[in-house]
């Protein structure tokens, strides 16, 4: 091996990252281990492909290469997505924008060892190409995730669409910088291999495309039938109201003591230092760890339907969202379940003061489905009221006494109602009311 072919700043970060499996096993965090321990595995790749390709792979890329999937597996592996709301905002642009950089690099490299006639702000755009691409594809995952498995990676429409504004700008930036260390600091030899490894990379797709073109488009439109297909599929079969339950009738709660027609469906639910009833992360002990924030639904007037058909119902509640210590991740939703028909299928109004949005959601089988979103901001520790209003497939959303939008043309409302928070520390409902049609509220629940 020669000298200058062990990049030992490389395997320095290897042995960094390799180092996060071993200290979360021995904190007793497999889920943690086994990501970290799937980082390990991918930064691998660049020695696969010098396997494959019987090329060296130069000392920039590949440093780029482990640095960016150092980032990504370790702050997925220790929850920092979760702890800290702008993370994603920095390390996801940064990925693309390394992402950028090697392409840039690649092409520049190409030309220079296969002598074409290319200019370099087109080598520039396409990197910046290549890095937007990279950016949207990852949305799309995050997307599909959320869609099949609910797991709350795209917490709105703005969190997506900022994500892949900062990733434009990650991947513009990465074009400009690379382009200087590509003429002023990496060496001849290095953007020879990188020209011989641009062409080996091309070569096979090209190749496969030239023999098998029709091939591949075949199954690349077969799977895109089959996700569409699945996306329907999945949602198939929404629950019924079971029979014969009693309607819902209007009624006040003040939830200094748990309510006794209460039943709650999913998460831990207690009295609180607040006033009422709280929805408290306690699935990992007295001290929640980052990323164990998942949602609670607390059932009210168990065993009775409120249609929302011929006579509308509204709900009320005054909800408090305490804010976390910064360690312990940043979740502060709170809302209205309406329409349940079990601890996975129903709607809910909800608020979140992390993320400044109003939105409405039904949940299918337990997976999420947008419905509505507006802004409508709010903070952490203060109280504030959430209001509900169903008459039959429309539902209007209140906050403080405001109403904020209208939704109409929804399927199935009918059904239980309850509370429902999402939170890294505690969210608290110290009082309801549910009216049928057009009952005046005679309970005091302040206007803030």
């Amino acid at each position: 091996m020669r000298l200058d072919a062990f990049h030992w700043e490389t395997w320095l970060l290897r042995l960094l990252l390799a180092g996060v499996p071993a200290f979360q096993l021995a904190t007793g965090n497999t889920g943690g281990a086994i990501v970290a321990g799937e980082g390990v595995v991918v930064s691998l790749l660049p020695i696969l492909i010098e396997r494959l390709s019987h090329r060296h792979v130069p000392r920039g890329p590949e440093f780029v290469f482990v640095a960016g999937m150092t980032l990504q597996f370790a702050s997925e592996s220790t929850k920092l997505f979760e702890v800290f709301y702008y993370w994603d905002k920095l390390v996801h642009p940064t990925l693309v924008a390394l992402a950028a950089m090697i392409a840039g690099w690649l092409l520049l490299g190409y030309r220079e060892a296969f002598g074409l006639r290319m200019t370099t702000h087109f080598a520039a755009a396409f990197g910046w190409l290549v890095g937007a691409t990279i950016g949207a594809f990852w949305e799309f995952v995050e997307f599909f995730n959320d869609w099949f498995g609910n797991t709350n990676l795209q917490k709105s429409n703005g969190d997506t669409m900022t994500d892949m504004l900062s990733n434009d700008i990650g991947a513009f930036l990465a074009t400009l910088v690379g382009c200087w260390l590509y003429f002023h600091i990496l060496g001849r030899q290095q953007r020879g291999e990188m020209g011989q490894l641009a062409g080996w990379l091309s070569d096979g797709p090209a190749r496969l495309l030239d023999r098998h073109g029709r091939l591949v488009g075949g199954v690349l439109a077969c799977l895109v039938a089959g996700l569409v297909a699945a996306t329907q599929w999945v949602d198939r079969g929404t629950p019924a109201l079971a029979a014969d339950l009693p309607p819902g009738q209007s009624h006040d709660w003040s939830l200094a003591t748990p309510p006794a027609d209460a039943r709650v469906l999913v998460g831990t639910w207690q009295p609180g230092d607040q006033a009422g009833m709280c929805r408290v992360d306690l699935e990992n002990g007295e001290v929640p760890k980052p990323g164990s924030d998942k949602m609670g639904l607390l059932e009210l007037a168990s065993g009775s339907v409120y249609s929302g058909g011929a006579q509308a119902f509204t709900v009320t509640t005054h909800y408090f969202e305490q804010r976390p210590s910064k360690s312990q991740g940043t979740q502060m939703d709170a809302g209205i379940a309406f329409g349940i028909r079990g601890d996975s299928d129903f709607y809910v109004l909800e608020q979140s003061a992390l993320h400044d949005i109003l939105r409405l959601d039904r949940y299918v089988h337990g997976r999420r489905r947008d419905v509505r979103e507006k802004l409508a901001r709010t903070h952490g520790n203060e109280w504030h009221v959430l209001q509900a209003r169903v008459e039959g497939d429309r539902v209007s959303a209140s906050l403080d006494g405001n109403e904020i939008f209208a939704v109409s043309s929804l399927p199935e409302t009918a059904g239980g109602i309850g509370l429902w928070a999402r939170t890294s520390a505690a969210t608290c409902f110290d009082a309801v009311q549910v009216r049928e049609g057009d009952e005046a509220f005679n309970s005091p629940i302040p206007h803030v």
